[in-house]
């Protein structure tokens, strides 16, 4: 089997369990967006370990922590949290978008100065510690890509290359998913280790078949949100997805940015609501146990499992 890099150290992909593939533990947000705000802000390491806690309780295994360097990643924070949980957590090196947290000059840095930045972060170490990175996130703004960002997802590709981890990108309301995967074709990157979140914001079945065409995954990461759609068109497009042969391309998780997301912090639905309410609601659905399964275990380790540098 292959391995998987975490906050602790390699494990066997096989070790990594239920995992959610975008969440947040730890953040403090930077930059000038709307997300600058308390709400956003999750810099309780206590609660951060009570979340995982809970998680493991409830069956969980691995955690994906989705929280860059900019949007105030806390990697010793996490790598205590993981400790104290007995949780797997899955760092990330790289930017979220333009606004949220990346400079306001990266578009003019020499890509490769990017490139030797996130390798550090995943060969060397993470905030002057010797906490490794396990893959690399890149990001767009709504409707369109900035200078920086496309740097960014250039530089994502061509780092996975040397290092052998996986990209995912953020997307803005969904947007801007096939010229993502148009960049990271003209890198050249293996399209089946890059995945493209966020993308159930924006519930176009045919923008969906053809990003997954393109060989990448895709994470829905909304369900237990009824803010950005009820849960049922989620199945509906998973359903979709799945009948078109694409069960293994499919992730699920909660991308849990905000305190109002979190039970520990007084709210809901907290990082449980896959397992506890959606999972069990496509199986209700008349989704297989084998699919199901696929989107939480298999899917997520063949995804995060480290490759041979290039």
């Amino acid at each position: 089997m292959g391995r998987v890099q975490t906050v602790c150290g390699d494990i066997d992909v096989a070790d990594m369990g239920y995992t959610m593939p975008h969440e947040h533990l730890l953040t403090h947000p930077q930059g000038h967006g709307s997300k600058v705000e308390e709400d956003h802000l999750l810099n309780s390491y206590s609660k951060a370990v009570e979340m995982l806690q809970e998680y493991k309780k409830d069956g969980g295994g691995t955690l994906v922590e989705a929280t860059p360097k900019t949007w105030g990643r806390d990697t010793k924070g996490m790598y205590y949290a993981s400790k104290a949980s007995g949780v797997n957590v899955v760092a990330c090196t790289g930017y979220i978008c333009q606004e949220h947290g990346m400079p306001d000059d990266l578009g003019d840095w020499d890509i490769e100065r990017i490139v030797d930045e996130m390798v550090e972060d995943i060969t060397v170490g993470m905030d002057g510690t010797n906490i490794k990175a396990g893959w690399i996130k890149c990001g767009t703004a709504y409707l369109h890509i900035t200078k920086g960002e496309e740097k960014v997802i250039r530089a994502a590709c061509r780092a996975a290359k040397k290092t052998g981890v996986s990209v995912h990108a953020h997307t803005t309301i969904g947007t801007m998913g096939l010229e993502i995967l148009k960049i990271v074709q003209e890198e050249d990157f293996d399209t089946s280790r890059f995945a493209v979140a966020h993308v159930d914001r924006d519930p176009d079945l045919w923008y969906h078949r053809k990003m997954l065409e393109t060989g990448c995954s895709l994470i829905y990461d909304g369900p237990g949100k009824a803010k950005y759609y009820p849960d049922s068109m989620r199945v509906d497009l998973l359903r979709q997805l799945v009948d078109d042969g694409y069960a293994d391309k499919l992730m699920l998780c909660n991308d849990m940015g905000r305190r109002s997301h979190h039970k520990v912090y007084g709210f809901g639905p907290g990082l449980n609501y896959i397992k506890d309410v959606f999972l069990p609601r496509l199986i209700d659905e008349g989704f297989s146990e084998e699919v199901v399964h696929g989107f939480m275990y298999e899917n997520p380790q063949h995804f995060y499992e480290m490759r041979d540098p290039e």
